[in-house]
Protein backbone atom coordinates (compact mmCIF):
# COMPACT_ATOMS: atom_id res chain seq x y z
CA UNK A 1 0.00 0.00 0.00
CA UNK A 2 1.69 3.36 -0.90
CA UNK A 3 0.01 6.71 0.88
CA UNK A 4 0.44 10.32 -0.56
CA UNK A 5 0.40 12.93 1.79
CA UNK A 6 -1.02 16.30 0.51
CA UNK A 7 -0.67 19.16 2.66
CA UNK A 8 0.13 23.08 2.14
CA UNK A 9 3.31 23.05 4.59
CA UNK A 10 5.21 20.13 6.49
CA UNK A 11 6.24 22.19 9.10
CA UNK A 12 4.38 25.50 8.66
CA UNK A 13 1.21 25.88 11.77
CA UNK A 14 -0.72 23.38 13.68
CA UNK A 15 -2.30 21.73 10.67
CA UNK A 16 1.25 21.32 8.81
CA UNK A 17 2.66 19.91 11.86
CA UNK A 18 -0.06 17.49 12.46
CA UNK A 19 -0.21 16.33 8.94
CA UNK A 20 4.04 15.84 8.93
CA UNK A 21 3.91 13.95 12.33
CA UNK A 22 1.17 11.73 10.67
CA UNK A 23 2.96 11.21 7.30
CA UNK A 24 6.27 10.02 9.68
CA UNK A 25 3.97 7.69 11.67
CA UNK A 26 2.90 5.78 8.71
CA UNK A 27 6.69 5.54 7.88
CA UNK A 28 8.10 4.14 10.78
CA UNK A 29 4.74 1.65 10.64
CA UNK A 30 6.65 0.77 7.27
CA UNK A 31 3.76 2.08 4.78
CA UNK A 32 5.09 3.16 1.99
CA UNK A 33 4.30 7.24 1.68
CA UNK A 34 5.58 10.41 0.35
CA UNK A 35 4.03 14.10 0.84
CA UNK A 36 3.47 16.73 -1.39
CA UNK A 37 3.50 20.11 -0.28
CA UNK A 38 3.71 23.93 -1.53
CA UNK A 39 6.25 25.18 1.20
CA UNK A 40 8.85 22.90 2.67
CA UNK A 41 10.81 23.24 5.60
CA UNK A 42 12.34 19.87 6.53
CA UNK A 43 15.02 18.16 5.12
CA UNK A 44 12.84 15.29 4.82
CA UNK A 45 13.47 13.28 1.34
CA UNK A 46 9.94 11.69 1.38
CA UNK A 47 8.39 15.05 1.39
CA UNK A 48 8.89 16.61 -2.05
CA UNK A 49 8.04 20.67 -3.04
CA UNK A 50 5.10 20.81 -5.46
CA UNK A 51 6.97 23.69 -7.98
CA UNK A 52 9.74 20.75 -8.31
CA UNK A 53 6.95 18.37 -10.11
CA UNK A 54 5.59 21.54 -11.98
CA UNK A 55 6.25 22.68 -15.60
CA UNK A 56 7.47 26.05 -16.10
CA UNK A 57 4.02 26.79 -17.86
CA UNK A 58 1.93 24.85 -14.62
CA UNK A 59 4.64 27.19 -12.66
CA UNK A 60 2.87 30.02 -14.39
CA UNK A 61 -0.76 28.71 -14.23
CA UNK A 62 -0.24 28.15 -10.64
CA UNK A 63 1.13 31.92 -9.50
CA UNK A 64 -1.27 33.29 -12.05
CA UNK A 65 -4.33 31.44 -9.77
CA UNK A 66 -2.71 32.78 -6.66
CA UNK A 67 -2.95 36.06 -7.96
CA UNK A 68 -6.32 35.83 -8.79
CA UNK A 69 -7.19 34.28 -5.69
CA UNK A 70 -5.43 36.65 -3.67
CA UNK A 71 -7.39 39.39 -5.62
CA UNK A 72 -11.01 37.60 -5.21
CA UNK A 73 -10.27 37.81 -0.90
CA UNK A 74 -9.54 41.93 -1.41
CA UNK A 75 -12.45 42.06 -3.40
CA UNK A 76 -14.58 40.79 -1.17
CA UNK A 77 -13.37 41.97 2.55
CA UNK A 78 -14.40 40.48 5.34
CA UNK A 79 -15.01 42.56 8.82
CA UNK A 80 -11.90 43.17 11.50
CA UNK A 81 -11.26 40.41 13.49
CA UNK A 82 -12.76 37.72 10.92
CA UNK A 83 -11.73 34.29 10.80
CA UNK A 84 -8.77 33.41 7.87
CA UNK A 85 -10.32 32.27 4.57
CA UNK A 86 -9.64 30.33 1.57
CA UNK A 87 -11.95 30.33 -2.04
CA UNK A 88 -9.79 27.73 -4.26
CA UNK A 89 -11.70 28.75 -7.42
CA UNK A 90 -8.82 28.85 -9.58
CA UNK A 91 -7.48 25.97 -11.07
CA UNK A 92 -3.70 25.02 -12.22
CA UNK A 93 -1.98 21.95 -13.32
CA UNK A 94 -1.97 20.06 -9.46
CA UNK A 95 -3.79 16.72 -10.07
CA UNK A 96 -1.73 15.74 -12.81
CA UNK A 97 1.13 15.30 -9.94
CA UNK A 98 -0.77 13.70 -7.48
CA UNK A 99 -1.17 11.19 -9.99
CA UNK A 100 1.83 10.89 -11.20
CA UNK A 101 2.61 9.49 -7.85
CA UNK A 102 0.86 6.38 -8.26
CA UNK A 103 -0.56 6.13 -4.56
CA UNK A 104 -2.74 3.60 -3.47
CA UNK A 105 -4.34 6.42 -0.86
CA UNK A 106 -4.00 10.21 -1.84
CA UNK A 107 -5.01 11.78 2.41
CA UNK A 108 -5.56 15.37 2.09
CA UNK A 109 -4.53 17.79 5.14
CA UNK A 110 -5.33 21.47 4.76
CA UNK A 111 -5.24 22.64 1.47
CA UNK A 112 -6.30 26.26 1.60
CA UNK A 113 -4.94 29.61 -0.41
CA UNK A 114 -5.57 28.19 -3.49
CA UNK A 115 -3.35 25.10 -2.88
CA UNK A 116 -5.93 22.35 -4.30
CA UNK A 117 -8.05 24.39 -6.04
CA UNK A 118 -12.06 23.23 -5.59
CA UNK A 119 -12.50 21.53 -8.81
CA UNK A 120 -9.54 19.21 -8.96
CA UNK A 121 -10.26 16.68 -6.61
CA UNK A 122 -12.84 15.40 -9.42
CA UNK A 123 -9.22 14.88 -10.96
CA UNK A 124 -7.97 12.43 -8.59
CA UNK A 125 -9.20 9.04 -9.13
CA UNK A 126 -7.71 7.30 -6.48
CA UNK A 127 -9.30 7.18 -2.97
CA UNK A 128 -9.49 10.51 -1.25
CA UNK A 129 -9.14 10.46 2.56
CA UNK A 130 -9.63 13.85 3.83
CA UNK A 131 -8.30 14.72 7.58
CA UNK A 132 -10.03 18.47 8.47
CA UNK A 133 -8.14 20.80 10.82
CA UNK A 134 -10.94 23.57 10.43
CA UNK A 135 -13.72 24.03 8.97
CA UNK A 136 -13.32 25.16 6.05
CA UNK A 137 -14.05 21.82 4.02
CA UNK A 138 -17.46 22.56 4.68
CA UNK A 139 -18.30 26.12 4.71
CA UNK A 140 -18.11 29.31 1.97
CA UNK A 141 -14.48 30.12 2.57
CA UNK A 142 -13.82 30.66 6.80
CA UNK A 143 -11.83 28.16 8.28
CA UNK A 144 -13.74 28.86 11.20
CA UNK A 145 -17.74 30.35 11.31
CA UNK A 146 -17.75 31.08 14.68
CA UNK A 147 -21.47 31.19 16.07
CA UNK A 148 -22.84 30.84 12.50
CA UNK A 149 -24.28 28.05 11.40
CA UNK A 150 -25.12 28.96 7.70
CA UNK A 151 -22.78 25.78 6.42
CA UNK A 152 -25.45 23.58 7.92
CA UNK A 153 -27.58 24.90 4.22
CA UNK A 154 -26.31 26.95 1.32
CA UNK A 155 -23.77 29.83 3.25
CA UNK A 156 -24.45 33.59 1.76
CA UNK A 157 -25.81 36.51 3.94
CA UNK A 158 -22.13 35.70 5.54
CA UNK A 159 -21.77 37.22 8.95
CA UNK A 160 -18.09 37.44 8.18
CA UNK A 161 -18.26 39.97 4.68
CA UNK A 162 -18.30 43.57 4.51
CA UNK A 163 -20.90 43.30 1.96
CA UNK A 164 -22.69 40.10 3.06
CA UNK A 165 -25.92 39.06 0.25
CA UNK A 166 -27.80 35.91 -0.40
CA UNK A 167 -25.22 35.52 -3.19
CA UNK A 168 -22.40 37.11 -1.85
CA UNK A 169 -18.86 35.15 -2.32
CA UNK A 170 -19.31 32.47 0.44
CA UNK A 171 -22.92 31.39 -1.44
CA UNK A 172 -21.03 30.69 -4.43
CA UNK A 173 -17.57 28.93 -3.02
CA UNK A 174 -20.29 26.67 -0.80
CA UNK A 175 -22.21 25.87 -4.48
CA UNK A 176 -18.96 25.19 -6.16
CA UNK A 177 -18.31 22.99 -3.71
CA UNK A 178 -21.30 20.84 -3.05
CA UNK A 179 -21.71 20.67 -7.12
CA UNK A 180 -18.03 19.01 -7.53
CA UNK A 181 -17.45 16.77 -4.50
CA UNK A 182 -21.16 15.31 -4.39
CA UNK A 183 -20.11 12.09 -6.16
CA UNK A 184 -16.51 12.13 -5.38
CA UNK A 185 -16.43 9.00 -2.80
CA UNK A 186 -14.03 11.46 0.13
CA UNK A 187 -13.62 9.89 3.68
CA UNK A 188 -13.34 12.34 6.24
CA UNK A 189 -11.25 12.40 9.25
CA UNK A 190 -11.91 14.70 12.26
CA UNK A 191 -9.44 14.48 15.18
CA UNK A 192 -12.02 15.98 17.43
CA UNK A 193 -15.74 15.18 17.87
CA UNK A 194 -16.95 18.76 17.67
CA UNK A 195 -15.35 19.10 13.91
CA UNK A 196 -17.03 15.33 13.42
CA UNK A 197 -20.45 16.57 14.36
CA UNK A 198 -20.11 19.99 12.54
CA UNK A 199 -19.00 17.94 9.23
CA UNK A 200 -22.04 15.70 9.57
CA UNK A 201 -24.18 18.66 9.81
CA UNK A 202 -23.13 20.47 6.60
CA UNK A 203 -24.84 20.33 3.61
CA UNK A 204 -21.55 19.37 1.87
CA UNK A 205 -19.97 17.13 3.64
CA UNK A 206 -23.10 15.85 5.61
CA UNK A 207 -23.38 12.35 3.13
CA UNK A 208 -19.43 11.59 3.33
CA UNK A 209 -18.31 8.94 5.51
CA UNK A 210 -16.52 10.55 8.62
CA UNK A 211 -14.59 9.04 11.40
CA UNK A 212 -12.26 10.46 14.00
CA UNK A 213 -8.68 9.95 14.60
CA UNK A 214 -7.00 12.32 16.70
CA UNK A 215 -3.73 14.09 15.64
CA UNK A 216 -0.86 12.11 16.75
CA UNK A 217 2.30 13.12 18.80
CA UNK A 218 5.53 11.83 19.74
CA UNK A 219 5.13 10.46 23.11
CA UNK A 220 9.26 9.62 23.20
CA UNK A 221 9.91 13.48 21.86
CA UNK A 222 7.48 15.59 24.39
CA UNK A 223 7.71 14.16 27.77
CA UNK A 224 8.19 15.23 31.19
CA UNK A 225 11.61 16.97 32.31
CA UNK A 226 13.05 18.21 35.67
CA UNK A 227 11.67 21.78 35.77
CA UNK A 228 14.09 23.34 37.35
CA UNK A 229 16.92 22.18 34.66
CA UNK A 230 14.23 23.19 32.21
CA UNK A 231 13.92 26.84 33.45
CA UNK A 232 18.20 26.91 33.36
CA UNK A 233 17.70 26.46 29.78
CA UNK A 234 15.89 29.32 29.19
CA UNK A 235 17.03 31.14 31.68
CA UNK A 236 13.60 31.31 33.53
CA UNK A 237 13.13 32.69 37.33
CA UNK A 238 13.27 29.20 40.01
CA UNK A 239 10.58 31.16 41.92
CA UNK A 240 7.72 32.05 40.16
CA UNK A 241 4.83 30.54 38.85
CA UNK A 242 4.99 30.40 35.58
CA UNK A 243 2.44 30.78 33.10
CA UNK A 244 3.00 29.84 29.13
CA UNK A 245 0.79 31.09 26.30
CA UNK A 246 1.93 30.02 22.69
CA UNK A 247 0.68 30.48 19.18
CA UNK A 248 1.14 31.76 15.74
CA UNK A 249 0.30 35.04 15.87
CA UNK A 250 -1.82 34.91 19.39
CA UNK A 251 -1.64 37.73 20.50
CA UNK A 252 -3.16 39.36 17.23
CA UNK A 253 -5.70 37.09 15.93
CA UNK A 254 -8.52 37.34 18.34
CA UNK A 255 -9.85 33.45 18.26
CA UNK A 256 -6.95 33.08 19.93
CA UNK A 257 -8.17 34.74 23.18
CA UNK A 258 -5.19 36.74 24.25
CA UNK A 259 -7.49 39.31 25.72
CA UNK A 260 -9.38 36.94 27.96
CA UNK A 261 -6.07 35.57 29.33
CA UNK A 262 -4.68 39.35 29.59
CA UNK A 263 -7.72 40.06 31.48
CA UNK A 264 -7.35 37.00 33.90
CA UNK A 265 -3.82 37.80 34.83
CA UNK A 266 -4.96 41.33 35.60
CA UNK A 267 -6.54 39.71 38.90
CA UNK A 268 -2.85 38.83 40.19
CA UNK A 269 -1.05 40.79 42.54
CA UNK A 270 2.93 41.11 42.31
CA UNK A 271 2.71 39.29 45.18
CA UNK A 272 1.44 36.41 43.55
CA UNK A 273 4.56 35.69 41.75
CA UNK A 274 3.24 34.82 38.93
CA UNK A 275 5.24 35.33 35.27
CA UNK A 276 3.26 35.11 31.97
CA UNK A 277 5.77 32.79 29.80
CA UNK A 278 5.05 33.34 25.61
CA UNK A 279 6.75 31.54 22.80
CA UNK A 280 5.46 31.47 18.97
CA UNK A 281 3.56 34.55 19.26
CA UNK A 282 5.62 37.49 16.74
CA UNK A 283 3.46 40.24 18.29
CA UNK A 284 3.95 39.77 22.14
CA UNK A 285 6.80 42.36 22.45
CA UNK A 286 4.39 45.75 22.75
CA UNK A 287 1.86 44.21 25.34
CA UNK A 288 1.16 45.64 28.17
CA UNK A 289 0.59 43.30 31.34
CA UNK A 290 -0.27 43.27 35.12
CA UNK A 291 2.46 40.61 35.61
CA UNK A 292 6.13 40.41 33.71
CA UNK A 293 6.70 38.87 30.97
CA UNK A 294 9.07 36.55 29.40
CA UNK A 295 8.80 36.01 25.09
CA UNK A 296 11.16 33.04 24.04
CA UNK A 297 10.15 34.44 20.44
CA UNK A 298 9.82 31.38 17.91
CA UNK A 299 10.88 27.76 19.03
CA UNK A 300 11.52 25.20 16.14
CA UNK A 301 12.57 22.28 17.38
CA UNK A 302 10.82 19.32 19.50
CA UNK A 303 13.67 19.56 22.30
CA UNK A 304 12.74 23.64 22.71
CA UNK A 305 9.60 22.95 23.04
CA UNK A 306 9.54 19.66 25.26
CA UNK A 307 11.88 21.55 27.47
CA UNK A 308 9.86 24.83 27.76
CA UNK A 309 6.27 23.06 28.23
CA UNK A 310 8.59 21.27 31.02
CA UNK A 311 9.33 24.27 32.94
CA UNK A 312 6.23 26.14 32.92
CA UNK A 313 3.56 25.37 35.99
CA UNK A 314 0.67 25.96 33.86
CA UNK A 315 -0.45 25.79 30.02
CA UNK A 316 -2.99 28.41 29.29
CA UNK A 317 -4.92 28.15 26.10
CA UNK A 318 -7.98 30.81 25.72
CA UNK A 319 -9.06 30.11 22.14
CA UNK A 320 -12.66 31.20 21.84
CA UNK A 321 -12.91 27.97 18.92
CA UNK A 322 -10.49 25.57 17.28
CA UNK A 323 -10.48 21.32 16.72
CA UNK A 324 -7.55 19.70 18.46
CA UNK A 325 -4.86 21.70 19.29
CA UNK A 326 -1.19 20.82 18.70
CA UNK A 327 -0.08 23.00 21.85
CA UNK A 328 -2.72 21.52 24.26
CA UNK A 329 -1.67 18.09 23.23
CA UNK A 330 2.31 18.83 23.15
CA UNK A 331 2.03 20.28 26.97
CA UNK A 332 -0.05 17.51 27.94
CA UNK A 333 2.14 15.14 26.71
CA UNK A 334 4.95 17.11 28.75
CA UNK A 335 2.91 16.21 31.80
CA UNK A 336 2.05 19.95 31.67
CA UNK A 337 -1.75 20.94 33.19
CA UNK A 338 -3.90 23.08 30.87
CA UNK A 339 -6.47 25.85 31.17
CA UNK A 340 -8.74 26.73 28.39
CA UNK A 341 -11.87 27.30 26.96
CA UNK A 342 -14.17 24.45 26.80
CA UNK A 343 -15.16 24.74 22.91
CA UNK A 344 -14.47 23.13 19.93
CA UNK A 345 -12.23 20.21 20.08
CA UNK A 346 -10.57 21.19 23.54
CA UNK A 347 -13.17 18.88 25.62
CA UNK A 348 -11.57 15.74 24.06
CA UNK A 349 -7.86 16.33 25.42
CA UNK A 350 -8.92 18.37 29.17
CA UNK A 351 -10.65 16.34 31.30
CA UNK A 352 -11.42 19.10 34.11
CA UNK A 353 -9.93 19.08 37.50
CA UNK A 354 -8.47 16.08 36.11
CA UNK A 355 -5.46 17.00 33.93
CA UNK A 356 -5.93 20.52 33.99
CA UNK A 357 -9.48 23.08 33.94
CA UNK A 358 -12.30 23.66 31.70
CA UNK A 359 -13.55 27.19 31.68
CA UNK A 360 -16.75 28.64 30.86
CA UNK A 361 -16.22 29.94 27.00
CA UNK A 362 -15.18 33.55 26.64
CA UNK A 363 -15.25 34.20 30.52
CA UNK A 364 -11.94 35.47 31.93
CA UNK A 365 -13.44 35.35 35.38
CA UNK A 366 -13.17 31.48 35.39
CA UNK A 367 -10.63 31.38 33.24
CA UNK A 368 -8.45 33.08 36.16
CA UNK A 369 -10.27 30.51 38.42
CA UNK A 370 -8.55 27.74 36.25
CA UNK A 371 -5.18 29.25 36.43
CA UNK A 372 -4.99 29.91 40.20
CA UNK A 373 -7.03 26.17 40.71
CA UNK A 374 -4.07 24.78 38.68
CA UNK A 375 -1.10 26.41 40.15
CA UNK A 376 -2.59 25.34 43.70
CA UNK A 377 -2.22 21.75 42.75
CA UNK A 378 -0.11 19.38 43.13
CA UNK A 379 0.74 17.13 39.90
CA UNK A 380 1.98 14.19 38.99
CA UNK A 381 3.27 14.95 35.59
CA UNK A 382 4.10 11.39 34.65
CA UNK A 383 0.48 10.67 34.73
CA UNK A 384 -0.50 13.58 32.90
CA UNK A 385 1.68 11.84 30.16
CA UNK A 386 0.88 8.35 30.54
CA UNK A 387 -2.90 9.85 29.56
CA UNK A 388 -1.26 10.78 26.26
CA UNK A 389 0.42 8.01 25.34
CA UNK A 390 -2.50 5.42 25.68
CA UNK A 391 -4.69 7.83 23.41
CA UNK A 392 -2.63 9.94 21.15
CA UNK A 393 0.90 8.18 21.11
CA UNK A 394 1.98 8.42 17.43
CA UNK A 395 1.69 4.85 16.43
CA UNK A 396 -1.74 4.43 18.11
CA UNK A 397 -2.98 7.17 15.50
CA UNK A 398 -0.91 4.97 12.83
CA UNK A 399 -2.62 1.74 13.21
CA UNK A 400 -5.69 3.93 12.91
CA UNK A 401 -5.31 5.02 9.88
CA UNK A 402 -4.32 2.21 8.14
CA UNK A 403 -6.69 0.29 9.51
CA UNK A 404 -9.31 3.14 7.49
CA UNK A 405 -6.83 2.79 4.54
CA UNK A 406 -7.43 -1.24 4.29
CA UNK A 407 -11.35 -0.96 4.66
CA UNK A 408 -11.66 1.90 2.02
CA UNK A 409 -9.54 -0.06 -0.32
CA UNK A 410 -11.37 -3.27 0.80
CA UNK A 411 -14.53 -1.78 -0.48
CA UNK A 412 -12.95 -1.21 -3.53
CA UNK A 413 -11.73 -4.50 -4.56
Amino acid sequence: MKVLTVAATDRIGGAGIAAYRTHRGLLDAGIEAEMLVWRKTTSDPSVHRLATRLSLWARAGRKLAARRHQGLLESNPRIPGGAYWSLNLFGYAIAPVIKAVDADIVHLHWVGDNFLPIQQLVSIKQPLVWTLHDMWAFTGGCHYAGDCMLFVETCGNCPQLVDARRDDISARVNKQKRSAWEQIPITVVCPSRWLADCASQSAILRNKRIEVIANPIDTGAFKPLDPREARHAFNLSLDKKLVLFGAADGTADPRKGFAYLREALSAFAESDGVELVVFGADDAGSIDLDVPMRRTGNLHDNVSLNLLYSACDVFVLPALQDNLPNTLLEALACGTPCVAFDTGGIGDLLQHQENGYLAQVADAADLRRGIEWSLAQEWWPERIHQQVVERYAADRISEQYIGLYQSILGDLS
